[in-house]
């Protein structure tokens, strides 16, 4: 059985950039940017520098927000001070309780916020690499 080559230059259209109508459209959409941050639930954890937390519920740590999955064992997350490449952390996602889960954590890379919310307030974005869940 032969295939068609299907030409995608067969479907081209002559647009006409000087219609009133496209410019207009243009217009409207010229100052929007595009949020890549998808269905994500953004949700607050506790950072502990280093992996050495101990046991039991407690109140230590610095509030975090996850902000972000970036594929199979990787988090973003949304800080108000910088975090260093290599860096071991340990996000605390047990509540009160004492149910939920330690994450051991290395930090991939950080960067200062881009977006016009984030300009002057100190927000950092960092990618980390999970290593292990307890």
């Amino acid at each position: 059985m032969t295939r068609r080559f299907n030409d995608p230059t067969s479907k081209l259209v002559d647009v006409d950039w000087d219609d009133p109508r496209l410019q207009d459209l243009l217009r409207k959409i010229e100052g929007l940017r595009l949020d890549n941050r998808g269905t994500f639930k953004a949700r607050p954890v506790r950072l502990h520098l280093g992996w050495h937390v101990t046991s039991g519920p407690d109140s230590s740590g610095v509030p975090v927000t996850v902000v972000g999955d970036s594929g199979p064992g990787g988090l973003v997350i949304k800080t108000d001070f910088p975090l260093q490449p290599g860096e071991p952390v340990t996000l605390d996602r047990r509540l009160a309780t004492g149910v939920g889960s330690l994450l051991q954590c290395d930090v991939e890379r950080c960067k200062s916020g881009s977006r016009p919310e984030d300009q002057g307030h100190g927000v950092f974005i960092s990618w980390l690499r999970v290593h292990r869940t307890r």
